[in-house]
């Protein structure tokens, strides 16, 4: 790039790439080598201009890059700039979202590929070595086992949290992002396609038999119980909100 400072990481970047793209690519590379973690403050925009050679519109669109991908976020007020963002998935879901909306897929595709992806994420928990996935799991059930299933929004947060934990000890980080931002996407709209009070007791035996499957290691029945688990919920989507599962994935 040019202005930047010697021995400044570089990598081969397409000549048609923006000056902007450099600084936003280079910032994703300092957080890498530096492992920084969520919250951590990254340079102030003086020091990035004075550090890349360039003019504050640059820094800024390279800013605004990296922000609306969820990779940064910007602090306002006193002692504000950016930040490291998260890595929980929300920033790649929201990003997804908007090619979802753009080639008209629906939140009943996206409900077939959660079906599709998280049994094999399942098998791979139960494949771990150890007992750190099955403890993991363990814990998340043990929590969701306090929660009322009268209390709607608990319950599904609960049930959430168990398939975001599946998600984290499969070992595969890729695959886990994207079921996580498949889940997150999904999320808005589970206020409107609840499970009946009465039916709730199902997913906590479903959570129960897979995280007995991950901690006996068992690949195959951990991926069936997964499977048999969405594939209920979505039967139910379909017999009780079809019109929601038809709605086209919007921007968020």
């Amino acid at each position: 790039m040019n202005g930047m400072r010697p021995g400044t990481r570089r990598r081969s970047e397409p000549r048609s790439e923006k000056l902007s793209e450099q600084i936003a690519r280079q910032v994703l590379h300092d957080i890498e080598d530096q492992k920084l973690t969520p919250g951590t403050q990254l340079p102030a925009e003086s020091a990035m201009c004075e550090r890349f050679n360039v003019g504050k519109a640059s820094v800024r669109e390279a800013m605004r890059i990296l922000e609306i991908n969820g990779l940064i976020s910007i602090r306002t007020g006193s002692g504000g700039g950016p930040v490291v963002g998260s890595t929980d998935g929300r920033g790649y879901g929201s990003m997804s979202t908007l090619h979802f909306q753009s080639m008209g897929a629906t939140l009943r595709d996206l409900m077939n590929a959660r079906t599709a992806l998280e049994p094999i994420l399942a098998a791979q928990a139960a494949a771990q070595p150890g007992t750190e996935a099955g403890e993991a799991l363990r814990a998340s059930l043990e929590c969701s086992l306090h929660v009322s299933r009268t209390d709607s929004l608990r319950f599904a947060s609960s049930n959430s949290d168990f398939h975001a934990v599946l998600y984290s000890v499969s070992g595969n980080p890729i695959l886990a992002l994207m079921a996580r931002a498949l889940r997150d996407i999904w999320s808005v709209r589970v206020e409107s396609v609840m499970l009946p009070e009465g039916e709730r007791h199902e997913v906590e035996s479903a959570h129960k038999r897979i995280t007995d499957a991950v901690e006996q290691h068992d690949s195959q029945e951990a991926e069936r119980q997964v499977r048999e688990h969405l594939e209920f919920y979505r039967e139910f989507c379909e017999e009780n909100y079809p019109h929601i599962l038809s709605d086209v994935v919007e921007w968020w």
